[in-house]
């Protein structure tokens, strides 16, 4: 005998939808509550807004990563010489920034996915990862791996030296074995440009092309149509 599980399950979601607007207060309930992908509301978009208006220019953060970039590949080349870097290009945005600044003005640029072949030995991996934690943490950079919250961070032989920053500036950098997998992004920045003139025209919102600095909706504003 056959249940009608779909019948059920769609009761059930709706009979929750149900109880979270009954139970939550007049105007309480996000718009996120129940689509994750909704508009946040103009508040939380001020919010985000400022955190990337206080993040240093695009401009900056590129420059920092290329120069990551050539000490990353001479830390490998010095411990692993007969590991060598092939490239796989990628789709670049021209425009916007991933969760949760998707509706924000501003840009995030992610370089081409580089392969390491071959992968680097243990012992060449440890002394490639030493040499390189000093140089990610004077750029400002700590674990983006797989350590547990509260727990000692990752040793330095584990494959996976992934790194990341407060400003969102990601480096992904994995030992495979077979392989070095190594990429890195800039996170939501503004480029300096559009501090002090409003971005190209077909970079700006369809919906509200007379943005600018610093795209707030509240004081001293520069927004003025709802992000779609």
């Amino acid at each position: 005998m056959r249940h009608n599980t779909f019948g059920w399950r769609t009761a059930w979601r709706t009979g929750l939808v149900a109880v979270v607007i009954a139970t939550s207060p007049a105007g309480c309930v996000k718009p996120t509550t129940l689509d994750p992908n909704a508009n946040p509301g103009r508040g939380e978009l001020d919010r985000l807004q400022k955190i990337v208006n206080d993040r240093p220019d695009l401009e900056t953060v590129k420059q920092q990563l290329a120069d990551l970039d050539t000490r990353i590949r001479a830390a490998v080349a010095k411990y692993s010489p007969e590991t060598k870097f092939s490239s796989t290009p990628i789709s670049h945005p021209t425009n916007g920034c991933n969760n949760p600044f998707v509706r924000t003005i501003g840009r995030q640029e992610q370089s081409d996915q580089f392969a390491g072949q071959p992968g680097a030995f243990s012992e060449h991996w440890l002394q490639i990862t030493t040499e390189l934690a000093t140089v990610f943490s004077a750029a400002g950079f700590h674990s983006n791996g797989d350590a547990i919250p509260g727990q000692p961070p990752r040793p330095l032989s584990a494959d996976n030296d992934s790194q990341i920053r407060d400003d969102g500036a990601l480096i992904n950098l994995v030992n495979h074995g077979s392989l070095i997998a190594y990429d890195y992004d800039t996170g939501c920045h503004l480029p300096a440009a559009w501090r002090t003139a409003p971005p190209p025209p077909d970079m700006r919102p369809p919906n509200d092309p007379n943005v600018h600095y610093p795209y707030l909706y509240g004081s001293p504003g520069g927004r003025t149509v709802d992000a779609y």
